[in-house]
């Protein structure tokens, strides 16, 4: 991925936030192998070891593919003419006049036919092409698909959810069910603890500092910058996943309905665009974090973009800390 060069900070020191992350590697002994950086991620408070010596440990597994196959299932019930295999559509895109559940639209949002939560649990189809990804359609057309997740994101919210998480599965490895590119919606009744934690991030960063620890972050990117302009990229320090990327405003804003679709489909293609070649095509989950209905305390909005190179095992799900093999400034590079 291009980088925007400049200063980086030390990532892996104290958190600025407080918490008091653990810093540095381990040295069991001096003819002991050179381990990872244990780093503690501001905004998330969540940790992950950084380790490029692990890319060299062997492995007895037959490689495969980058992505795993879909099976051929059709017909695709999210492709133009299937639309009565869908639930009814609660909004869309498409030409005035037009009846819902006809082709002819260009984003189309259904209830989920298998929801996590009945009634907080939507799909917004991107386009009719079955094998059109977000950075494949052009600006103004990803700018439709970007207003009607601010769209359904307000209506959730003014009719009560606490938090709305909008979510893209891309390939089997991510975990999406259909190959159709689509975003899922969940509204829930509660705050998600991964955002509660970063709400509890903003707050204690603003009380100590005075300021946002996310426009903290993005200032000192340094050579971890990946995207620069109205809306800046950047390999997080401690990244979860190698390739990660966030996405957010330059300029401070806690409420994803606040930014300009035709602003940010430029800037978000083109970053989708870099991290497919770069990780050749792997498959990728995609997030956004906005402000809950209920925030008065700091937020800054972002996307994260996690390239799904390695599955997780058991550092990670039982530990709770990702250990990655790439470091983050390579990655941007």
């Amino acid at each position: 991925m291009t980088t925007a060069h400049g200063h980086d900070h030390q990532a892996s020191g104290g958190a600025p936030d407080g918490r008091g992350a653990p810093a540095g590697r381990e040295r069991p002994g001096d003819d002991a192998p050179a381990g990872g950086e244990l780093r503690r991620n501001p905004v998330s408070g969540r940790l992950a070891i950084i380790a490029p010596g692990r890319k060299a440990r062997p492995t007895d597994l037959r490689q495969g593919g980058a992505a795993a196959a879909f099976a051929a299932a059709p017909p695709c019930p999210f492709c133009p003419g299937n639309e009565a295999l869908t639930p009814p559509e609660v909004d869309a895109v498409r030409p005035d006049g037009s009846a819902p559940d006809t082709p002819g639209w260009r984003v189309r949002v259904v209830p989920n036919k298998y929801p996590a939560l009945a009634g907080g649990h939507e799909v917004i189809v991107h386009s009719p092409g079955h094998e059109v990804e977000l950075e494949d359609l052009g600006d103004a057309a990803l700018a439709e698909v970007l207003a009607v997740w601010q769209r359904r994101l307000d209506r959730h919210l003014r009719r009560g959810a606490a938090a709305v998480t909008l979510l893209v599965n891309r390939g089997a490895g991510a975990g999406a069910s259909l190959a159709h590119p689509h975003t899922q919606l969940l509204a829930t009744p509660l705050v998600p603890p991964l955002l509660l934690d970063e709400l509890l991030s903003f707050q204690r960063f603003r009380e100590r500092y005075g300021d946002c620890v996310l426009c903290r972050e993005l200032e000192r990117a340094g050579e971890r910058s990946v995207l620069d302009g109205p809306f800046v990229a950047f390999a997080p320090a401690a990244s979860r996943f190698a390739g990660e990327v966030w996405l957010a405003p330059a300029d401070h804003a806690a409420d994803f309905r606040d930014s300009d679709p035709a602003a940010l489909a430029p800037a978000l293609r083109r970053l989708l665009a870099a991290v497919t070649v770069a990780t050749d095509g792997a498959p990728l989950n995609l997030w956004l974090h906005t402000a809950p209905a209920d925030s008065r305390g700091p937020f800054h909005w972002h996307l994260e973009v996690a390239p799904r190179t390695s599955p997780l095992a058991g550092i990670e799900l039982g530990c709770d800390i990702a250990v990655v093999s790439v470091d983050p400034a390579a990655a941007a590079a």
